[in-house]
């Protein structure tokens, strides 16, 4: 099977984007362990199913679809099983800073926050909100690419971008606020 798909172009098609892979599966579980999972599960079935890719249609669309139907059976699998497991806050929660600096430029000011930070507030989207930021804004797909990646259309995925970015950014304030670096206005 592996000869199969790999002579027909999944080396060409597939190899190129495992990093997407990666990191696509890290933005959905936030978590290293189960993204190195979700990716490698990914992988395998893309070089499975390499036959149903159709040549010269768009091949991370069509592996990033298979990226996030193993992402959701593996959230089924977890449900049913009863072990899906909350985020760790400790783990990711830093102390707050004694800082009563206020920073007026929102660049400045994202850069005062931890990978955690932005983590932790990235994982209080709703999923679907979180996967199409993350498509749009970290792997700067089109409208037209996430909607064929979800099975939505662009009205929709313009919705959930819009969202998530208004969500993100006033978690991102209440961290702000939270640590000292502003004084709760907007």
């Amino acid at each position: 099977m592996y000869l199969r798909g790999y002579n027909n172009g999944f080396e060409e098609n597939v190899l190129p984007h495992l990093d997407m892979v990666y990191r696509t599966a890290l933005a959905l579980c936030g978590s290293s362990e189960n993204a190195e999972d979700i990716a490698q599960c990914s992988i395998l079935r893309a070089l499975e199913r390499f036959e149903t890719f159709t040549p010269g249609t768009n091949s991370k669309a069509w592996l990033l679809q298979i990226v996030r139907n193993i992402w959701r059976d593996q959230l089924r699998l977890q449900k049913r099983r009863g072990n899906v497991l909350p985020i760790d806050e400790e783990m990711i929660t830093e102390e707050k800073t004694e800082s009563k600096v206020v920073w007026t430029d929102a660049q400045e000011l994202l850069e005062n926050f931890s990978d955690e930070q932005v983590i932790k507030a990235l994982s209080h989207l709703p999923d679907d909100q979180r996967l199409t930021l993350f498509l749009i804004d970290v792997e700067q797909f089109s409208q037209d690419e996430v909607a064929e990646i979800t099975g939505v259309s662009v009205g929709t995925v313009k919705s959930r971008t819009s969202r998530a970015r208004s969500a993100l950014k006033d978690r991102l304030f209440f961290y702000a606020t939270e640590m000292g670096l502003r004084r709760g206005e907007r």
